[in-house]
């Protein structure tokens, strides 16, 4: 590698490529040198690489000043759209300085820059992208076929300076290209038009710009019905636009419809204006958090279980500050976790009626870790959580957990478990034995009971016993399955006793 002599541009790809495919954790180089781009001497290998290609601030400003100069100068970009395009799409310039041959001479990078785009016109919706904050991998799909310089859209540029003359700056402007790419297509007046249909509404200018970033979706089509009824059911409860601008993310994007059925379940439940009004104050992310949809998903849980629309609104007056997705998914693992253990439906029906405020803010510990830490079966964590749910606010993900005090009936079940084999045939303390009883599952009683069970079957009692010894699932299964298979058998297959017994 040190003996590496290419171009500063293929330097460059290789370090990009090294970068995006290889792991260097670790890994120290010694000189790399292509043209004037240098990996330096006893530098991390990653660090090395990205600093091959680095360009000097003043380098970087000259060639940042060229790059206006011909956008402005010879293509005739409107100044603004220039500027933005030179200072803000540092990938598209590092490309073209790395055509340039990495010239990092700071007297000879403007011109060289300059007769390099004289001579080679590049693709002016790449830079254009790329300063409305795209990553290159985002904009390869939405660059236009058969088109390279920005005059040839007169739409997409009528509708950027309408966005831009209403406030929205070009950073945030990219969300909507992303979202809504229609909008840059409107018909001279079009977009102008839809903007003052929201004004119309009572929306002034700064909600209507951050609402238009948070929700491109709104200048598609018509006048968005949805929109228009929440932001009716809003101001009917007392909360206005202002507040409702301030309550949303431009880093999410929204379907009203869902917002819009989130705000009349809450209505059909039964709060009142001033009820709702206080509920939605406190938390917004019912309505917004994915447009309603875990709330939605929320109620149909507590709903399945059982609870009155009278419970329900009386837990969401109780509900804690908690991001609602959170809620639920930790409420989804609680029930899992009782499933898991084979808690009756109706008894999880009744914890979960109860106890879902807190359920809801704690993150359970998966069921098999649970089971291993606390050394307990399934029947006695069902017990223990039906005399006081408050127990599994102890076994949460990174808490610490106590195996729990041994209760004496392991004990009693090893001894019974013991004296049954006993009684069957196997010697005391033999390897046999042991292995027996770690494959015998259940308390030692019911080994005796399941095994007197199939005697009565009518099956002869010396070849009951080399049945369970030759297959000990035998009594790991209930009495009616046990039944139910050997009435199967006899009945519908006309099977023999000797051949039944001679099953293994």
């Amino acid at each position: 590698m040190s003996g590496l002599r290419k171009s500063a541009g293929t330097l460059f790809d290789i370090s990009q490529s090294l970068l995006r495919n290889l792991s260097f954790h670790g890994l120290h180089v010694r000189r790399i040198r292509g043209g004037n781009a240098e990996v330096p001497n006893h530098k991390p290998l990653r660090i090395g690489l990205q600093e091959a290609f680095w360009v000097k601030p003043t380098v970087r400003k000259k060639a940042e000043a060229a790059m206006l100069d011909y956008f402005y100068g010879t293509r005739g970009l409107q100044f603004l759209i220039a500027e933005s395009m030179s200072k803000n799409a540092p990938v598209f310039l590092e490309n073209v300085l790395k055509k340039i041959n990495g010239s990092t001479d700071v007297a000879d990078v403007a011109q060289s820059i300059s007769r390099y785009l004289r001579f080679h016109p590049v693709n002016e919706f790449e830079p254009f992208l790329e300063s409305l904050g795209f990553k290159q991998s985002e904009y390869c799909n939405l660059l236009p076929a058969g088109k390279m310089f920005l005059n040839e859209d007169t739409l997409l540029l009528e509708n950027h300076d309408v966005l831009c003359n209403y406030g929205i700056g070009r950073k945030k402007m990219g969300k909507i290209y992303k979202e809504a790419i229609a909008v840059f297509g409107y018909g001279t007046g079009v977009l102008a038009s839809k903007i003052q249909a929201y004004e119309d509404m009572g929306l002034n200018k700064s909600c209507l710009s951050k609402l238009m970033v948070c929700s491109p979706s709104i200048l598609i089509g018509d006048k968005n019905v949805e929109f228009a009824n929440v932001l009716e059911i809003l101001k009917s409860v007392g909360l206005g636009d202002n507040w409702l601008v301030e309550s949303l993310s431009e880093k999410e994007s929204y379907d009203w419809s869902g917002v819009h059925r989130a705000l009349n379940f809450l209505r059909d439940i039964g709060f009142h204006e001033d009820e709702l009004c206080g509920l939605i104050r406190k938390h917004p992310r019912l309505i917004f958090e994915s447009s309603g949809k875990w709330t939605l998903m929320l109620v149909g849980f507590q709903t399945k279980l059982g609870s009155s629309k009278s419970e329900i609104r009386s837990f969401f007056q109780q509900l804690t500050r908690i991001e609602v997705e959170t809620f639920v998914a930790n409420l989804r693992r609680c029930f899992l976790f009782l499933k898991d253990i084979e808690m009756k439906t109706d008894d999880i029906g009744k914890i979960f009626r109860s106890d879902s405020l807190w359920l809801g803010a704690c993150s359970l510990k998966k069921t098999g870790s649970l089971l291993n830490n606390l050394n307990a079966g399934k029947k006695r964590l069902c017990e223990i959580i039906l005399e006081n749910p408050e127990e599994m606010k102890k076994w949460t993900l990174g808490s610490r957990i106590q195996p729990l005090p041994d209760t004496g009936e392991e004990i009693k079940s090893k001894m019974m478990k013991t004296r049954f084999l006993l009684d069957i045939g196997y010697e005391e303390n033999s390897k046999d034995m042991d292995r027996a009883i770690k494959n015998f599952r259940g308390r030692g009683s019911e080994l005796r009971e399941r095994y007197d069970f199939i005697v009565s079957l009518g099956l002869n009692e010396k070849d009951v016993r080399e049945m369970v010894k030759a297959s000990p699932q035998i009594l790991c299964q209930g009495s009616e399955i046990v039944k139910a298979k050997v009435d199967y058998l006899v009945n519908k297959l006309r099977t023999t006793e000797r051949r039944i017994t001679s099953w293994r």
